[in-house]
């Protein structure tokens, strides 16, 4: 018989997060190992008295091998010094699935309605403080996994989440509508609000995140406050959209006249000639065409003359121009009301199309009066 043992857990099952081993009430001597990521608990007689980090420990015990045998026979064969050990595995358990049970209602902080949501996720989990592990949650178990643990915890997550996340959405500054984008925010609070919740199982709450919230679509003023929200956004896009879209017609059609202009200019300076020129032919060519303020040739203008070069129509309609505004001599007989109507109408055109200015015009008008 072995006047020492060694205890050792080599599980090759991450999930066990306590197992206890199957050797007790071993020997003064006995070598413990622990091996990294695990902490071994030693109890005695009942008592959790020595927490063991990774390495190799020699036990000491009250279990002698000489005296061990007369204590025995007095209680029938069992040693009155009961030992343990209990290895705690201090792995980060992950993807630990959650999910509340029923819905959370509370008042929607934006547009303050009654709103009923669910929310599920992921967490992390791993072993803070072996000792109070073991004694509020395991007790005198041989081994706890990471599945039973969360069974033991599902009703402890619900009492807490459910409360937290309806005071978190009910306070928060974002409204349901934009939750999908503030998953990130809702999962840090959640997280702190939990946390020491779950260390006084001895447990660390590494990570806690949400990842769907279950909305009432459906649900009538669910979907009423919806369509507003979806429409001040959009519409305010719409109309930003439209005048983005005007500025950029109008720089088109900026750009277009600019083009056009400058396409014109090189062909008069092709052609010899020049703006003023080309707006007295104009001129010109209406005014032998308007009966209704007489033909060219009344002025002494033929429609051949305008055949010419451009300099010629130029100086031809600026004749036109000072013959019907100069003054008369005191000689020349004084203008029929008809006649004055012609040259009036004849000036106004001028006027118009830039020939003569307001002021000539006005100058004009008043020498013609003056002739009447």
């Amino acid at each position: 018989m072995a006047i020492a043992d060694v205890i050792k857990y080599d599980g090759e099952d991450n999930s066990i997060l306590i197992w206890k081993s199957d050797k007790e009430d071993f020997k003064t001597g006995t070598q413990l190992i622990v091996h990294e990521s695990q902490e071994a608990v030693f109890f005695m007689n009942g008592q959790a008295l020595d927490l063991f980090g990774p390495g190799r420990y020699t036990l000491e015990t009250q279990n002698m091998p000489l005296l061990s045998r007369f204590f025995n026979k007095a209680t029938g064969g069992e040693t009155p010094y009961h030992c343990e050990i209990y290895f705690i595995n201090k792995t980060e358990q992950m993807n630990i699935k959650w999910g509340t049970d029923s819905q959370v209602q509370y008042m929607e902080p934006k547009y303050n309605f009654p709103l009923k949501i669910g929310a599920s996720g992921e967490m992390t989990l791993s072993v803070s403080d072996s000792r109070k592990l073991l004694i509020k949650v395991v007790g005198t178990g041989s081994s706890l996994d990471r599945d039973s643990l969360v069974q033991k915890f599902r009703a402890f997550l619900m009492a807490k989440v459910k409360p937290y996340l309806a005071e978190t959405m009910q306070s928060a500054e974002f409204s349901i509508f934009e939750i999908d984008s503030k998953m990130g925010e809702l999962s840090k609070k959640l997280h702190e609000d939990l946390m020491e919740d779950f260390k006084d199982y001895g447990l660390n709450l590494n990570r806690f995140m949400v990842t769907t919230i279950a909305k009432p679509d459906g649900d009538e003023a669910y979907e009423k406050f919806k369509d507003l929200h979806i429409r001040q956004y959009s519409d305010v896009a719409e109309a930003n959209l439209r005048q983005k879209v005007g500025i950029i017609d109008q720089e088109t059609e900026k750009r277009k006249k600019i083009i056009e202009a400058e396409a014109l200019a090189e062909k008069r300076k092709i052609e010899g000639y020049t703006y003023q020129q080309e707006r007295s032919y104009d001129v010109a060519e209406k005014l032998s065409q308007n009966e209704g303020v007489g033909e060219f040739s009344n002025m002494g203008i033929g429609l051949g003359m305008m055949t010419g070069v451009a300099g010629t129509v130029g100086n031809t309609v600026g004749g036109v121009v000072g013959d019907t505004i100069k003054p008369l001599n005191e000689n020349d007989e004084k203008d029929t009301l008809e006649e004055f109507k012609k040259k009036i109408e004849k000036l106004k055109l001028m006027k118009e199309q830039g020939i003569i200015t307001e002021e000539e015009f006005n100058e004009a008008k008043k020498k013609m009066l003056e002739n009447l």
